[in-house]
């Protein structure tokens, strides 16, 4: 669980940071420590941004809320909370 949970707070700021470079919610994928994980995006009414997805090649799956630099979620059943480094923030709130 550990290491998963690492991995969402590693991902969610690579993640924050790729944000605005897709228009539509198509599936995207990204590689870390050797696994490939696939997930969307999508703007809530609520002004949050939903991240999904899961590891390719296993049941592992994420599914993060990102608003004001906070990120909150599950990874792989696993509750998640944690700020966002200043980077990510600062991508997230300009797109």
């Amino acid at each position: 669980m550990r290491t998963f949970a690492k991995f969402a707070a590693a991902a969610a700021t690579a993640l924050i940071s790729t944000m605005g470079m897709a228009a539509d919610p198509a599936e995207q994928s990204f590689t870390r420590d050797g696994r490939t994980y696939v997930y969307t995006t999508a703007q809530r009414a609520d002004g949050r941004t939903l991240i999904q997805g899961h590891e390719i090649g296993s049941t592992h799956r994420f599914r993060l809320l990102v608003k004001d630099g906070r990120v909150t979620g599950h990874a792989n059943g696993y509750p998640v909370s944690f700020r966002a480094n200043a980077e990510a923030t600062a991508l997230a709130s300009a797109n």
